[in-house]
């Protein structure tokens, strides 16, 4: 056992521990006295240093870096393909034509003639050939200015979504093309679509005002006359009504084709098939151009020509660009 007082351990015989038999000491007590603080008026203080501050600084924002997928590869391709190249130096050409043929306008008087020679003899009693030619003159003189205006607008916009696409899906030191051109794109078939939406809605109150006005009237002698020319424009209206409808589903499709070869070109997932629906309506229209290549140039002789030429090569290379880009598609594994 052990003293619990010192921690001596106990004599065997049970005796005290040695510190109960010695004389308890007293306790020395020592005493500091506190040191009083100096003080240092008018002295410049020394080695002070002032607490780090900390003030709330803006977060960084570091551009976030996508993944280069084979997507990117693949798109790139396409868009540097000698047959996009194509498109956009018809494309130009195309603008140049149009600017030209636009402030280069036809004389009316043989349009008129065309027309008025044309015309049933009921008709030609009722119109004259010159209400005809003034209303034509006046109506190119109008718009000849801002036809040009809109044209340098728009087509130039639209020339310019073409190289940009086109220069840096070829630059080699940027891994994926722009989007810009895309955009550019996207936006005037946005606006092609509701331009169209309007004009469907229009062609048909347009054709019911005008059947109203005719079934309301009493014309005598050319009832039979105004019978037939209501027929034909009724079914003109028809016509004119559901080829809105297919150019309406072509412009829907062209969006979605756009933004999808976008978000591809964004974030690298496998973009969907070109709609087959657009490559046939961009065929129909370039054999239905040529036809009218003709037209023009006997209507408005050969300035007309390569403006027409170059419209129906336009839309038989649209065609082949939906064609190529599936096949791409197909032969990267990426087809969906």
């Amino acid at each position: 056992m052990y003293c619990t007082n010192c921690g001596r351990k106990l004599p065997e015989d049970g005796s005290p521990c040695v510190c109960r038999r010695q004389p308890a000491q007293p306790e020395q007590q020592t005493y500091t006295q506190p040191v009083p603080p100096q003080q240092n008026y008018g002295a410049p203080t020394q080695n002070f240093q002032m607490p780090p501050q900390y003030y709330a600084q803006p977060p960084v924002q570091y551009p976030v870096q996508r993944p280069i997928t084979p997507v990117h590869g693949v798109l790139k391709s396409f868009f540097a393909s000698p047959l996009f190249l194509i498109t956009a130096i018809l494309f130009s050409a195309n603008l140049l034509f149009r600017i030209i043929a636009s402030l280069f306008p036809q004389d009316p008087a043989y349009i008129v003639n065309q027309i008025y020679s044309n015309l049933p003899y009921e008709m030609q009693v009722i119109i004259s050939p010159g209400d005809i030619y003034g209303a034509l003159s006046y109506t190119q003189g109008g718009t000849t200015v801002g036809t040009v205006i809109g044209m340098l607008i728009t087509g130039g916009l639209m020339a310019a979504a073409y190289w940009i696409t086109y220069i840096s899906a070829k630059n080699p030191s940027i891994p994926a093309a722009k989007t810009a051109g895309l955009t550019i794109m996207k936006v005037f078939s946005i606006i092609s679509l509701v331009v169209m939406s309007l004009a469907e809605v229009l062609c048909v109150v347009l054709a019911v005002i005008f059947g109203v006005a005719l079934a309301g009237n009493d014309y005598g002698y050319m009832d039979e006359m105004m019978s037939v020319i209501f027929v034909f424009l009724i079914a003109a209206c028809i016509f004119g009504f559901v080829v809105l409808i297919f150019e309406i589903i072509y412009e829907a499709k062209v969006i979605k084709m756009l933004n999808s070869a976008k978000n591809a070109m964004l974030t690298g997932m496998v973009p969907n098939k070109a709609s087959m629906f657009v490559a046939v309506i961009c065929f129909i229209s370039a054999a239905v151009s040529f036809f009218s290549v003709f037209g023009d140039a006997v209507l408005y002789g050969w300035i007309r020509v390569p403006l027409g030429l170059t419209s129906v090569a336009l839309n038989v290379l649209y065609g082949l660009l939906v064609l190529q880009f599936n096949k791409m598609l197909k032969n990267a594994g990426m087809a969906r």
